[in-house]
């Protein structure tokens, strides 16, 4: 085989593989399934499949939600935030990362954001991990998710995802902390999901928030999450923040 062939062979495979790379990511390309449904409120319009009951009971509670949320998170008003419920988590999940998501297989991962939209598998179908009413909630997490993406588009994940367990009452006193343990602050750093869960980043970063709001003052935590600047707004280092988060995660959830 003279080189120009196998030169030409190569190319070809490689193209190949971008070309099915590439298309991994078509899921991606539209939030909406064909022959979806809508509910159109004061402050969020909601996308459905054929689950239409749960779509309502998502409606309903986002669209009561909104105004709490924008004041907590400093908005004049409530932001125009777009909800798309889908019938199946893996669609849900394709929607986010394209058929790639489907290799991972993240049973726990119902919901999710792109900016301002907000992408939720139904309550009606919510998997091994979840069931109706939290499904439901983390529709209200996901909101706080959307408009952090208006706050701040490089929020920390420990931040953001904090933010959205405190702000749509996820209480953490429902998980067995004897499974977990403080993760050290580099761990805390991970801009990945997928890390973040498995280190107990839900519970843990909701305390997190906990021991912000209750030592500085809920101004002060908003003013970090629109800067990440620890001494600017909280007079401490990253590290001495940290001692006092471990301290009170001991003394409030022992």
């Amino acid at each position: 085989m003279n080189k120009k062939k196998l030169l030409k062979i190569i190319l070809l495979s490689i193209g190949g593989l971008i070309i099915a790379f590439l298309l991994t990511f078509i899921p991606t390309l539209s939030l909406k399934t064909i022959g979806m449904n809508t509910l159109e409120g004061k402050y969020v319009t909601v996308y459905y499949e054929k689950e239409e009951t749960a779509a309502r009971d998502v409606f309903e509670l986002a669209d009561v939600e909104s105004e709490r949320i924008a004041k907590a998170l400093g908005f004049d008003s409530p932001q125009n935030i777009k909800i798309y419920i889908y019938d199946n988590q893996n669609t849900m999940q394709t929607k986010k990362y394209g058929l790639i998501a489907l290799l991972l297989s993240l049973d726990w991962y119902v919901g999710d954001n792109r900016g301002t939209n907000v992408l939720l598998t139904s309550p009606a179908n919510p998997g091994k991990v979840h069931d109706y009413d939290n499904n439901k909630q983390i529709s209200i997490h996901e909101m706080v998710h959307a408009y952090n993406s208006i706050l701040n588009k490089n929020m920390r994940l420990w931040i953001n995802e904090g933010l959205a367990g405190y702000l749509s009452n996820q209480n953490p006193h429902e998980y067995d902390f004897k499974a977990w343990y403080i993760p050290a602050i580099k761990e805390m750093q991970t801009s990945n999901p997928v890390t973040f869960s498995n280190i107990g980043g839900y519970p843990l970063s909701y305390i997190y928030i906990e021991y912000l709001d209750n030592t500085f003052g809920w101004e002060n935590v908003l003013a970090f999450a629109k800067t990440n600047d620890f001494e600017k707004e909280f007079g401490k280092s990253e590290s001495e923040i940290y001692n006092g988060f471990i301290e009170f995660a001991h003394s409030n959830y022992p």
